[in-house]
């Protein structure tokens, strides 16, 4: 996931690219812009937060939610936060520009030390650390460096470390979990025979002492320091260095691995379904790992324990599951429940842990009106306009 922002479209500059009259515009005195703002025609934006990661704490009945939209951190109570159609209100909202939240996707929580992680994804380059209490512009309890597109977190309270993903180095680093500032890394998974590629998702498995990864398989290649500084490596024969397409995945390691270590298992392949796997967690009353699939809106369960191309043990998608390009899911299971968070449509839902085909949630988490849709920026960098369709077109 990209940094989402808002899309600024001044209706009349893009049109006026498509046509073929022109008229010439007397030189102004002086070459400094007005002092006076131009208010914009039209503006398209989504004006509500944008559910990315999230969290339980079964312990607080608490359940935390990222969104990259408004840039900000959504608390809910876990059992009385249910709508029916109407926008759910959070028991805390953290908001403004003294938290340091940016694009945010990752989220973790600890109930230990009653604190929240998230992951600045694009610009920022953080992890930002709130405590429970915290609530609208509150400065954070630490901050830490991470690498650039960092997305998923995976939180080890036993080794006192957390994982964190990172996009472009095909990489899992993993920091102290009181790491302050610009702190170096106790470890770095990397390398080609790790078979990470893209890697978004993150779940530790404490009682199997496994973490895991979701790949979407996109490898952007290797780079070795050739004693000028490092740079892609293109004249080396070897095809570990070079960037290419891999099927998406889920890799499982032994959670103290590092280096170019192999995984332990690999699920992937055709059988498997996995399209764009985003968020993952742990479910150990079943011996499974749990997948947001966003690219065909399910969430598919996998035996912990198989490796390959494997067909998922059960599949929660249809009409009725009102899944719709998830991005995060989490496990709860003291209380027996899946929890998802909905990128395309502002919610998150809540099903049995057994739930299985076109399954209606127990609960639902509204970040705006029943069946509002998300905009779809995702980091717009250009603008077309198709005069003969009369469309804009923005790539992200």
């Amino acid at each position: 996931m990209k940094r989402q922002i808002i899309g600024v479209v001044v209706a009349g500059m893009a049109a006026a690219l498509c046509s073929s009259s022109y008229t010439s515009v007397p030189r102004q005195a002086s070459s400094k812009p007005s002092p006076t703002d131009i208010p914009a025609a039209r503006m398209i934006a989504d004006p509500y937060p944008a559910f990315n990661g999230i969290a339980v704490d079964p312990v607080n009945n608490l359940v935390v939610v990222s969104d990259p939209n408004r840039k900000s951190l959504l608390l809910y109570d876990r059992v009385r936060a249910n709508s029916h159609g109407e926008t759910s209100d959070p028991v805390h909202q953290i908001i403004g520009p003294q938290t340091y939240i940016g694009m945010i996707a990752g989220v973790a929580l600890d109930p230990q030390h009653r604190e929240i992680y998230t992951a600045n994804n694009d610009i920022e380059d953080t992890v930002i650390v709130m405590a429970y209490g915290a609530e609208g512009n509150a400065k954070p309890s630490r901050v830490f460096s991470v690498p650039h597109q960092a997305w998923g977190l995976g939180l080890g309270l036993q080794s006192n470390q957390i994982a964190v993903s990172v996009e472009v180095q095909n990489a899992l680093v993993f920091y102290r979990r009181q790491a302050h500032g610009v702190e170096a890394p106790v470890r770095i998974i990397r390398g080609p025979n790790t078979r990470l590629a893209d890697p978004h998702g993150v779940s530790w498995d404490e009682l199997h002492n496994e973490v895991a990864a979701a790949n979407h398989g996109n490898f952007r290649g290797l780079m070795r320091n050739t004693g000028g500084g490092c740079i892609a490596n293109q004249q080396v024969g070897e095809t570990a260095e070079e960037g290419k397409f891999q099927p998406p995945s889920i890799a499982i390691f032994l959670a103290n691995a590092q280096g170019d270590a192999a995984p332990l298992r690999v699920i992937q392949g055709d059988h498997t379904g996995l399209d764009w796997p985003m968020g993952i967690a742990a479910d150990p009353t079943h011996d499974a790992i749990v997948v947001a699939n966003n690219g065909d809106d399910s969430i598919r369960i996998f035996d912990r324990t198989r490796g390959g191309d494997v067909p998922p043990v059960r599949i929660i998608r249809g009409p009725h599951t009102g899944i719709h390009r998830p991005m995060g899911v989490a496990v709860d299971a003291t209380n027996g429940e899946i929890w998802v968070s909905n990128w395309g449509d502002h919610s998150a839902l809540v099903f049995g842990s057994v739930a299985n085909g076109d399954a209606s949630p127990r609960r639902i988490v509204r970040g705006a009106p029943a069946h509002t849709p998300t905009p779809g920026f995702g980091n717009p960098m250009a603008l077309a306009y198709d005069c003969k369709r009369g469309e804009l077109l923005v790539p992200n």
